[in-house]
């Protein structure tokens, strides 16, 4: 019982490719951020060692359930929460690349045998983010892994050093459909419908960031929040505007830089929902709760200017993540709101 939300044809194949004896050596399991990808991994991990055996783990055995803890000693976890897990938090915030350290780390575990399971895993977080001297590290792992471990890296997308990419069998992961989010909120957890269709258009067919927010309701408040934050810099003068870009540079020089493209993204998804209502394309929309203010911005912005502002979003993105300076880039992106 694999119990995973969506993604059937991954959980299909690895069973097939487990129950064959094909399974291979390295995966790398790919997709956007809350897509399921670390949970595919630890289930994984969890049937190669299940005491059961056969190709879904049962997720009732000391093995399965140890691995579920995290405190199985043959199947190893790291990425960027392990690495700065001994730093303050500012500290952590502010890494932004997997160092040779956390890869050296692997390769020395990598070289004992099983304590007590059938195979070693090693699970590998954020991916993407190995620079090019931890790269070139674990590509020599995965030239010549023992044949007792199975090597598993989850990276947001597939962009990594080619060579690697083709010492791993890849798994693709992709948003779920809307409907499938919403049918297992329902399902799972009772949810009303209409609170179940407004969460899975907020998630994205990000399936674990809709269960996220399931459990910490906290946040999906905050998250209209700052939408309706966003939505009022509209209505105020120049020196709130500057006030709020103010606030978020200073957010990204203390570390928080994912919690600014956070902003970034929300807004980003206004102003598409705003062109995909201009376009008569309501099913497609996130925002479902705000259909009227929606029809509102619609009617009242060109359609050149809000699709000119949502690629001005992505333009600001892009040049944060080349370390232009973040107070500047958002001011400018202020003075083109539509209707600016």
């Amino acid at each position: 019982m694999w119990n995973i939300i969506g993604h059937e044809w991954a959980v299909d194949y690895l069973r097939q490719s487990i129950a064959t004896g094909r399974d291979a050596h390295a995966y790398l399991i790919s997709g956007p951020a809350a897509v399921g990808k670390a949970l595919l991994a630890l289930r994984l991990a969890q049937t190669l060692n299940c005491e059961r055996g056969g190709d879904a783990p049962c997720l009732e055995c000391r093995a399965c359930k140890r691995i579920e803890r995290g405190n199985h000693p043959d199947v190893r976890i790291a990425g960027m929460a392990s690495q700065g897990a001994g730093l303050k938090a500012e500290e952590a915030a502010r890494q932004k690349e997997l160092k040779i350290g956390t890869v050296r780390e692997w390769q020395r575990d990598i070289s004992l045998k099983p304590y007590e399971g059938r195979r070693r895993v090693f699970i590998l977080h954020d991916a993407e983010r190995l620079n090019e001297e931890s790269s070139n590290a674990m590509l020599k792992t995965l030239e010549e892994p023992p044949p007792y471990a199975t090597l598993v890296l989850v990276a947001n997308s597939a962009d990594l050093l080619p060579t690697i990419v083709s010492r791993c069998q890849l798994i693709r992961l992709r948003p779920l459909p809307r409907r499938h989010v919403a049918e297992a909120l329902q399902t799972r957890f009772g949810m009303e419908e209409a609170d179940a269709d407004l969460l899975a258009a907020w998630s994205g067919g990000r399936i674990g960031w809709a269960l996220r927010m399931v459990e910490t309701p906290d946040e999906l408040q905050t998250q209209q929040e700052k939408l309706a934050g966003l939505l009022a810099l509209h209505g105020q003068p120049g020196p709130s505007g500057f006030r709020w870009a103010e606030e978020r540079a200073k957010e990204y020089r203390n570390g928080e830089q994912e919690t600014v493209f956070g902003w970034l993204e929300l807004w980003q998804s206004w102003w598409r929902d705003v062109l995909l209502t201009a376009a008569n394309c309501p099913q497609s929309i996130t925002h479902v709760d705000r259909r009227d203010e929606l029809t509102q911005a619609a009617r009242r912005y060109p359609v050149a200017e809000v699709f000119a502002f949502v690629r001005r979003i992505g333009d600001t993105n892009r040049q944060l993540r080349e370390n232009v300076n973040p107070q500047l880039a958002l001011e400018n992106l202020l003075l083109h709101m539509p209707g600016g």
